[in-house]
C-alpha cells in the first residue's frame, strides 16, 4: 500500500501546522486520491499541488482538477500546461489545462481535454513544475467505477486531504501505445518531399486474462507496426517513392530502478521490413533483432541521456542481397533533454562496407494543441548518409532537412 507525500529525508517537524504534508502522509492510501505523488521537500519548494475528487477521464472528453498553491507560492495563472504519461518508459503527450473559475482559498479548478489514444492508469504532471503530479484511470474501468463512487457529488478539497478509497494495486499500461516517433515534416532537397511515419504496438494478452494467469510469461508479448513513408512533391503527380512497412513480434521486459534515477529496457524478437512491391523495385528483409535501452537522469530530475543500441541478424535478404554493406548489422540510438522541453536524439548507423548514415531530430513542445485529443512537437529532422528509403537503400541523397510536427518522440 503506497503512501504519498513523503517528507523522509526533508527538515519537516510532526505537527507543525504550517506543513500541509502531514495530513497527506496519513490519509493518501490510494493513487486515486488528490496531491499525488508530490514528494517531500521537492513539492514544498515547488509551492503547487494536483487534486482531484474523482481522478479518473473519458479519452477525447474533458476531464478536471484541482490545483493548490501552497503558502508563498505564486498565484495560479489562466492557463497551464500539463503532460500525459501512459507508463515509466512511454511517450509524453502534451495538452493545456483551463482555469474553469476563479482562485479562492489558494485552490483553483482546471479542464482539459483528454487525449484519446490514452486509456488506462496514466500520470498527469504539470509542465513548469514536474512535482506537481498524479495518477489518473482514463476508461469505464471497474476501478474508475469503484472510485468514482466513493467521491462527493460536490464539495471543495482542503489542502492535506483525501477521500478514502479501495485498496488497490495500478494498474497494467493499455495494451495499444505507441511504438516508435510519429511525425508529419516537409522539406528535404533534389527532390523536395515529404517524409511522415505512423507506430504502435499491441500487447497480445491481456495481464489479468485466462493464458496469463496460467503463463505469466506471455505478458511481455508484443506486435508492432511501424510505416514509414517518403512522398515526393516535385513530381508532377506527387508520387510516394516508397513506403517501408516493419511488422514486427517481439518480447519486452524492464529492469526499473527509478530510486537510482533511471531505468533499462530490453527487447528482442522478429521483424520484416518490406515496401510492398513486385518485380525490380521489390524490398524486403527479414531479421530478428536485440535491443536494449536506458535512461539515466541528472540532478535536476527532469534531464536525461538515453541510449538504446540495436543489433541484429538478417534471416532473408534475397530482393537486396548486399544491404548489409549499408545497413549493417546494428545501430545505436542517443537521447538527450527532458520530456516536458527540448529534446535531441540520434541515430547512427555503419554498414560492413563502410557506408554510413544519421539522423538527428530536434523536438520541442508546443504551448498550445492542434490536433484533436493529443498533443504536439515542433519536429526538425537532419538526415545525411545512404538508405533513407528501402528501395534506394544504396544511394546516398545528401543532406536532408524537414521540418513539421509530431505527435510522438
Amino acid at each position: 500500500m503506497a503512501e504519498y507525500g513523503v517528507t523522509q529525508g526533508c527538515d519537516v517537524q510532526k505537527g507543525n501546522p504550517m506543513n500541509p504534508f502531514r495530513a497527506l502522509s496519513d490519509r493518501a492510501r490510494t493513487w486515486g486520491v488528490a496531491v499525488v505523488l508530490a514528494w517531500g521537500c521537492q513539492a514544498q519548494a515547488a509551492g503547487w499541488l494536483l487534486a482531484s475528487q474523482n481522478p479518473s477521464a473519458e479519452p477525447g472528453g474533458f476531464f478536471s482538477v484541482i490545483v493548490i498553491r501552497l503558502p508563498g507560492a505564486d498565484e495560479l495563472p489562466d492557463r497551464i500546461s500539463g503532460v500525459v504519461e501512459l507508463s515509466l518508459a512511454g511517450p509524453q503527450i502534451a495538452l493545456e489545462l483551463t482555469a474553469s473559475e476563479q482562485e479562492t482559498s489558494g485552490q483553483r479548478r482546471y479542464v482539459g481535454r483528454w487525449p484519446q489514444e490514452a486509456v488506462g492508469v496514466a500520470t498527469l504532471t504539470l509542465r513548469d513544475v514536474p512535482t506537481a503530479r498524479m495518477l489518473i484511470e482514463a476508461g469505464t474501468s471497474p476501478v474508475a467505477v469503484a472510485l468514482s463512487a466513493r467521491q462527493q457529488a460536490s464539495g471543495r478539497l482542503q489542502p492535506g486531504t483525501a477521500p478514502e478509497g479501495p485498496t488497490i494495486e495500478p494498474a497494467q499500461p493499455n495494451a495499444l501505445g505507441f511504438h516508435e516517433p510519429m511525425y508529419f515534416l516537409l522539406g528535404g532537397n533534389d527532390p523536395r518531399s515529404a517524409r511522415f511515419q505512423f507506430s504502435f504496438r499491441y500487447r497480445l494478452f491481456d495481464d489479468q486474462g485466462m493464458i496469463a494467469e496460467n503463463f505469466p510469461v506471455v505478458r511481455g508479448l508484443y506486435f508492432g507496426f511501424t510505416q514509414t513513408s517518403l512522398w515526393d512533391l516535385d513530381a508532377h503527380s506527387k508520387p510516394f517513392r516508397d513506403t517501408s512497412f516493419r511488422p514486427s513480434l517481439f518480447y519486452r521486459w524492464r529492469l526499473s530502478t527509478p530510486e537510482n534515477g533511471g531505468w533499462m529496457a530490453f527487447s528482442g524478437g522478429y521483424e520484416h521490413e518490406s515496401n510492398g512491391k513486385d518485380g525490380a523495385d521489390s524490398r524486403s528483409i527479414d531479421m530478428l533483432f536485440l535491443r536494449a535501452e536506458a535512461r539515466r537522469h541528472f540532478s535536476d530530475g527532469r534531464t536525461y541521456m538515453g541510449i538504446a543500441p540495436k543489433v541484429w541478424a538478417y534471416l532473408d535478404k534475397e530482393d537486396n542481397p548486399d544491404i548489409a554493406e549499408y545497413r549493417g548489422y546494428g545501430e545505436l540510438e542517443i537521447r538527450f533533454g527532458r520530456d516536458d522541453g527540448l529534446m535531441l536524439s540520434g541515430l547512427l548507423r555503419r554498414g560492413s562496407a563502410g557506408k554510413t548514415s544519421a539522423q538527428l531530430d530536434l523536438s520541442y513542445p508546443l504551448r498550445r494543441s492542434i490536433f484533436s485529443g493529443v498533443g504536439a512537437f515542433v519536429h526538425l529532422q537532419y538526415f545525411r548518409g545512404h538508405g533513407e528509403t528501402l528501395i534506394d537503400y544504396s544511394e546516398s541523397r545528401g543532406s536532408q532537412f524537414r521540418l513539421g510536427v509530431s505527435l510522438v518522440r
